[in-house]
């Protein structure tokens, strides 16, 4: 059997603007909203499906009526990100999680291609002998990061939102020696192009 594990969900509220903006040239404001509804609907219910307990970690409006309508769908807990940078949020949002759970897995809602089985193999990885967990994904990041003694030392000096944040996350593992292992590689929604990926894989509806 699976150990149990806890889900953290990166998100924010869906307000067409101020979502997934990096589409809006291709889709316009509001078609990338629906766009970006869609891959968080995917990803709350991949981690219903994984049996997993899950909470939404929000950056914004907490009270907005799409996260009370997604915690409430899914009875998830909702919690405000922390100030700082998104190394500083990841950090604060697994030592908060560490307190009461054993392990903890932390993703945003832009991998619509993220399955059950990835939650549970990553999930598993982590042991005595191994705290870190990623999943690292094609432009140089990754989707999942997860830890079962966190620390901030993987998350510090890091380019987020480069094509050199694996890289060097690798290598503030290494300095810190901290042990770590890797799923396998997946992508996420960025670019128009990810997003027609997504729709021929039927992950996401084409509107």
């Amino acid at each position: 059997m699976t150990p149990p594990f806890h889900v953290a969900i990166f998100c924010r509220p869906l307000i067409a603007g101020l979502v997934k903006t990096r589409l809006v040239p291709a889709y316009g404001a509001e078609g990338s909203a629906r766009i970006y509804a869609q891959l968080v609907e995917r990803t709350l219910h991949t981690v219903a499906e994984a049996g997993a307990n899950a909470s939404l970690w929000v950056a914004g409006d907490t009270t907005h009526a799409s996260v009370t309508d997604w915690a409430q769908r899914y009875s998830l807990p909702v919690h405000s990100q922390c100030e700082g940078d998104l190394g500083e949020r990841m950090s604060n949002c697994l030592a908060v999680l560490a307190e009461k759970h054993e392990r903890v897995l932390l993703t945003g809602t832009d991998c619509p291609a993220l399955t059950v089985e990835n939650l549970h193999t990553a999930a598993a990885t982590l042991n005595e002998k191994c705290h870190w967990v990623f999943t690292p994904s094609e432009d140089g990041g990754y989707v999942l990061v997860g830890s079962n003694a966190p620390s901030a030392e993987p998350f510090v000096n890091i380019a987020w939102s480069t094509s050199e944040v694996m890289t060097q996350t690798r290598n503030a593992l290494q300095a810190n020696a901290l042990a770590w292992a890797e799923t396998a590689t997946l992508w996420d929604v960025d670019e128009a192009a990810d997003v027609e990926r997504a729709r021929s894989l039927a992950l996401i509806d084409a509107q």
